[in-house]
């Protein structure tokens, strides 16, 4: 099974490839630059790993929440390729792919994955890992910090979480305000831990295709979260 993963929703761009269970990426932060990047990242793994874009069998997408601009680059490209080579598609959660990573980086099972999505707000979302995999408690949501710490307070999530993803900043120091959450931080290993990763997104892909969880082309679409999208 080859899968090919993007991801450029923030100021992170990256692509991975699933096969059979290894992973290999090129990953790289430059803002503003994923449009000249993506494709040219997707020639050189396929290249450097010996596969030909006809040997795939889907093609994974990073389907937000995060950046405007990034998201509509990431499901463009996956579209484009997707049409071409007459593929399906594999929606996966940017939030879904913090927690993936967190757990990868720190080996943690209770996550509060969170991205910054300025005015003032965040994108988050709660996730427990089971049986190695990221999975969703309750909605994916965009609020302030002080809503969240009130939702999640009301919906019953509430537990030990670490958080991750580039909103922590943001967090961390209303932490002592929000004690009754009991969140966690830690240092990031590496400077990029902070950001979604195209290899959890092959590795979340992977267990949605051999479920059959795939999309057609004309169902790919981003999930923003807010209506009012100027970024």
């Amino acid at each position: 099974m080859l899968i090919l993963a993007l991801e450029s929703t923030t100021e992170a761009c990256s692509v991975a490839l699933w096969n059979e269970s290894v992973i290999t990426e090129q990953f790289e932060i430059a803002p503003r630059q994923h449009t000249r990047l993506l494709l040219k990242m997707v020639d050189d793994l396929l290249k450097q790993q010996g596969i030909s874009k006809q040997d795939l069998n889907a093609i994974a997408f990073c389907r937000g929440p995060g950046a405007f601009t990034g998201l509509r680059i990431t499901v463009g490209v996956a579209q484009g390729l997707a049409f071409g080579l007459n593929l399906p598609l594999i929606p996966v959660s940017s939030l879904a792919a913090l927690a993936q990573s967190g757990y990868r980086y720190h080996n943690q099972t209770s996550f509060l994955s969170c991205l910054d999505a300025r005015k003032n707000e965040i994108f988050w979302g709660c996730y427990t890992i089971e049986n190695g995999h990221a999975q969703q408690r309750g909605d994916e949501q965009v609020s302030s910090i002080t809503s969240m710490a009130e939702k999640i307070k009301s919906s019953g999530l509430n537990q030990p979480m670490q958080v991750v993803g580039t909103a922590a900043h943001l967090i961390y120091p209303l932490n002592g305000s929000l004690k009754e959450l009991e969140l966690s931080f830690v240092d990031s290993l590496t400077e990029d831990a902070v950001y979604p990763h195209a290899r959890d997104i092959a590795f979340l892909a992977a267990r949605e295709y051999r479920l059959g969880n795939t999309v057609g082309v004309e169902k790919a679409a981003p999930v923003y979260l807010r209506n009012n999208v100027t970024y």
